[in-house]
């Protein structure tokens, strides 16, 4: 069957009044303006992507606001987003999801709705008809949450409407329970082919990518990142419907700020200079790459080097950061060293200090046999090695409360015991017995 080809925007998770999250340092006042404002921006810039692209309409996945009691300027700057898009002639449809469901005060009684908005209900099975010149081109099918905790399978009772040209599904779900979100109005992939939808316009995931195939379902993910664990472009999708009815799906970036973590080896830093110089040379990479948006960085010193020694000094790093931050000044783009993080080690010759017969080299020794264990293929030598390590860390791990309050997430395991655990055991170590030797 031959449609009418159309464009539409898809977006969702605006999150908007989120509080600023995940800063180890005390941000001065012009970034935690750019961050406050952040998610209200990313809404400014998907709502002029929708115009700039001329699509049809928008549809909204839920979680508008962070709070179920969002505050009036971001209700005030949601409104006037739609009411943007109504004057561009384009309708928008919204569902509401976890963070404000229509039990809450997701919307004030003195704001009215825009009348090119319309917003889902509760009530199951609920679809509209979307006209363009009196035409219908597609059909909306979306429910809202009633509750913020919503544990039914909602996607279950969404059926494509049998006339309607072109069928959207508008659902805030985990599909297939996936970790690091609540597991809200559950469903799996078989739940969303058998609705019939010709494309499914999901929310609740702020990761942004395609869940299935056939049919199209996506995540739109997050207009703006609001924490470290929300890195990379975050944005919207625009969606474009051929006459036979394909949907292809386009990421369009619509974030003002990422959280940018970068890595810097050391080796070949001769001094402090040449360091501070390969830290700017890093993040001006970083910025070019960063498509004109304001970054807050993470910088992890790693490798090694006789730079090592200067690192690990007191109040090294905070001196490091400050100047650098300095240097960068507060013209746009805004730039922000958040935090710098010592991973480097000692510069030494560890095969030559392995062979030593001294106590440094018996330590290296007995790292390399520990390392060796975990990839032997004697049962016996492995369970050996293996007894021996949890023996070193049963203190730590069992018999200490700090030590099971602070190691908690890296429990003995055997890979870790034979990984980075030991890796940085190794640095350690060497950094206390080489320390010891040179303050002789």
């Amino acid at each position: 069957m031959s449609i009418e080809p159309f464009r539409f925007l898809h977006t969702g998770d605006l999150h908007l009044d989120s509080p600023v999250e995940g800063l180890s340092s005390e941000a001065p006042s012009d970034v935690l303006a750019l961050l406050r404002g952040a998610t209200t921006e990313a809404w400014r810039r998907v709502v002029r992507t929708a115009i700039d692209q001329h699509v049809a309409f928008v549809v909204v996945a839920g979680d508008v606001f962070e709070v179920a009691s969002p505050t009036l300027l971001g209700q005030s700057r949601f409104r006037d987003g739609l009411a943007e898009l109504g004057a561009a002639g384009i309708r928008s449809y919204v569902v509401h999801g976890n963070h404000d469901p229509l039990d809450g005060r997701a919307w004030a009684p003195s704001l009215r709705f825009p009348a090119a908005a319309y917003r889902f209900g509760t009530a199951p099975g609920e679809s509209v008809p979307v006209e363009r010149d009196g035409r219908e081109i597609a059909r909306i099918h979306g429910q809202s949450y009633a509750r913020a905790a919503v544990t039914e399978n909602l996607a279950s009772g969404f059926r494509a409407h049998p006339a309607a040209p072109f069928s959207i599904g508008l659902l805030h779900t985990n599909v297939g329970d996936r970790p690091g979100h609540g597991n809200y109005a559950p469903c799996s992939v078989e739940d969303l082919r058998a609705s019939g939808m010709d494309y499914w316009a999901l929310g609740h995931i702020h990761q942004p990518g395609q869940v299935l195939a056939d049919p199209p379902a996506y995540y739109c993910g997050i207009p703006q990142g609001r924490d470290p664990g929300e890195l990379g472009a975050r944005g919207c999708y625009i969606v474009d419907v051929d006459s036979t009815g394909r949907a292809t799906a386009r990421f369009e970036a619509t974030d003002v700020v990422r959280w940018h973590p970068l890595e810097l080896p050391i080796a070949g830093l001769a001094d402090d200079e040449a360091l501070q110089a390969a830290c700017r040379a890093a993040v001006d990479r970083a910025v070019a790459a960063s498509e004109d948006r304001s970054l807050v960085v993470r910088l992890r010193l790693t490798g090694r080097g006789p730079l090592h020694a200067n690192l690990v000094r007191t109040g090294y790093l905070d001196d490091l950061r400050l100047l650098l931050n300095e240097e960068r000044g507060t013209a746009p783009p805004l730039v922000w060293i958040e935090s710098i993080r010592d991973a480097t080690r000692p510069e030494i010759d560890i095969d030559a200090r392995r062979d030593a017969p001294d106590f440094v080299g018996d330590f290296l020794r007995t790292v390399a046999t520990a390392r060796r264990s975990g990839r032997t293929t004697d049962p016996e030598e492995h369970e050996r090695w293996q007894r021996v390590l949890r023996e070193a860390v049963h203190a730590l791990f069992e018999a200490s409360p700090r030590g099971r309050k602070y190691l908690a997430a890296v429990a003995p395991r055997e890979e870790a015991l034979v990984g980075a655990m030991l890796d940085d055991a190794e640095t350690l170590g060497l950094d206390l017995l080489v320390g010891v030797e040179d303050d002789r």
